[in-house]
């Protein structure tokens, strides 16, 4: 008898063809701003469930889950090939030490959703460096989390010198704000990053440097930038003097231009449907998610993905479409899953911390067991 994953992948490829094209995409040009209508998720063309579940006019109900793709499972398969097996003789930090850098007095959320997704996803260690003021108040959050209150004071690279070559993987932009020192500070950052080869996030105010920058990161493929539909429009027209409508199914062939004009920087594209792009390989994450958009869901991707990329990055199995793509698509579906979850249980009300309550159960569904449904 097959072994048990070898069987259901087999299965799983007979079954199901390749994800087509979701309905948003189909119907952007008309209902551009519109969710659909079912229960208020964005559904695969492709999916095959049940929607004769009746609930009561008070009750909040997702739709059953769906059969999945021969394509999401042969993706599921590559992002479960660098999830690490835990075992009693690792020690602290083998699964991960990231790094956060954001947060000042007036936006500290964003830099504590983006850590504590990492640690809840499976990191060992998680630092944030903040500005002086933002660091009382973020210590608040969780003492789980390492803070280092240091980003705008005169010692502060000291400490970040000394700090860098201890981590695994760097997220950047919560809350960083705009202004020229800032921006000075941020660009000698990055070139440390990039001197000891680190996978690096980059979102927010961190897209923002990027644009004024782009030169920065061209050519450095560890970093991924995860924007949304206006951030991306803005990367388009600054960098390749394009103008686009904005929209959250935009032109893959523009994804794959802005890609390769930032020399195989991987994008992120954040939407109705996720896009994953190198420029030389894209994949979608037409998964589940939540018709309510609120703050900190991107917060919560980018601390996802520096985990998965921290794995992906030191996995020896982790070949094409390589392991920032993998890492990508797993952070999406995941985020994307716990989206779905939290909007089911919580409706309207729901915010990111109920977001990040479903990190668990859904890493669980989808990455530790040998079914998906």
């Amino acid at each position: 008898m097959p072994h048990t994953s070898d069987f259901i992948r087999r299965v799983l490829r007979e079954s199901f063809s390749d994800e087509t094209p979701c309905e948003m995409c189909r119907k952007k040009s008309t209902n551009n701003n519109n969710v659909d209508k079912t229960n208020g998720y964005h559904i695969n063309c492709d999916q095959v469930s049940s929607r004769s579940a009746t609930t009561s006019s008070n009750s909040i109900t997702a739709p059953n889950r769906p059969l999945i793709s021969a394509k999401e499972s042969y993706m599921m398969q590559k992002v479960k090939s660098t999830v690490p097996k835990l075992s009693n003789s690792m020690h602290k930090g083998i699964c991960g030490r990231i790094a956060v850098f954001g947060g000042y007095n007036m936006y500290t959320g964003a830099s504590y959703f983006a850590a504590i997704s990492a640690l809840k996803c499976g990191a060992d260690l998680v630092h944030i460096f903040c500005e002086k003021d933002a660091g009382p108040v973020i210590r608040t959050y969780s003492p789980e989390l390492i803070v280092h209150p240091t980003l705008d004071q005169e010692y502060g690279m000291v400490e970040i010198d000394a700090w860098l070559p201890k981590l695994d993987c760097v997220v950047l932009g919560h809350g960083l704000g705009r202004s020229q020192p800032m921006l000075a500070r941020i660009s000698i950052i990055l070139e440390k990053i990039k001197q000891l080869k680190l996978p690096i996030v980059i979102d927010g105010d961190g897209l923002w440097h990027v644009m004024v920058s782009p030169g920065i990161l061209r050519g450095y493929t560890r970093a991924v930038i995860t924007p949304n539909a206006e951030e991306f429009t803005q990367l388009v027209e600054c960098i390749l003097n394009r103008e686009i409508v904005q929209s959250v199914c935009p032109d893959v062939d523009t994804l794959e231009d802005l890609s390769r004009a930032l020399g195989n920087l991987t994008i992120i594209l954040k939407g109705a449907h996720d896009m994953i792009s190198d420029g030389k390989f894209t994949e979608h994450c037409h998964a589940g998610g939540s018709p309510r958009r609120c703050g900190s869901q991107g917060d919560i991707l980018s601390g996802m993905l520096a985990t998965f990329l921290h794995w992906a990055y030191s996995s020896q199995v982790c070949k094409e479409p390589g392991p920032s793509i993998i890492a990508g698509w797993g952070a999406c579906r995941l985020a994307r899953g716990c989206s779905e979850q939290g909007y089911n249980m919580e409706g309207r009300a729901v915010t990111a911390e109920d977001i990040v309550k479903q990190i668990h159960s859904e890493f669980t569904r989808l990455f530790e067991s040998e079914t998906f449904f």
